[in-house]
């Protein structure tokens, strides 16, 4: 069971006019620290802690979630190493289908499930925040392009 991460419950987005993006990162600290450098590019930013081991994703169940369906971008830091990360990957996939998702993953799920990837830019953990800046703008300009 995950302590404090509570406190990132998502909640409807409050930021009007700027790109919005959704953090989904299972570390609290880590998923604040990109938060804030994606802050700090102009972007608003939500930070979903993803599902407990005892808790399925809302996303994945049939209420589906409110914020990831009015997110502009979903980066995703939940790994591919269990289930239920993988669950979240693909709900995301079926249900936002039309919003860009970053994915980061560990250098050997690049290759292992490239499957489940296809489609989505996928970065290499670790990843510098200055990277994953250029990944979200990458990301919405191909989006501004129709693409």
């Amino acid at each position: 069971m995950r302590s404090g991460t509570e406190s990132l419950s998502p909640q409807p987005w409050p930021w009007p006019g700027h790109p919005r993006v959704l953090i989904e990162h299972v570390d609290e600290s880590a998923g604040m620290n990109v938060a804030a450098g994606l802050r700090q590019a102009g972007y608003a930013v939500a930070v979903c802690p993803g599902p407990t081991q005892s808790a399925r994703c809302p996303l994945a169940g049939d209420d589906g979630c409110e914020v990831a369906h009015g997110a502009d971008v979903i980066v995703s830091s939940l790994g591919l190493g269990t289930p239920q990360s993988r669950e979240v990957l693909e709900a995301l996939r079926a249900r936002c289908a039309g919003i860009p998702l970053i994915v980061e993953v560990a250098p050997e799920e690049k290759a292992e499930w490239a499957d489940l990837l296809q489609g989505c830019e996928v970065v290499v953990s670790p990843v510098a925040p200055e990277e994953l800046v250029a990944a979200v703008r990458g990301v919405l300009a191909i989006r501004a392009q129709g693409g």
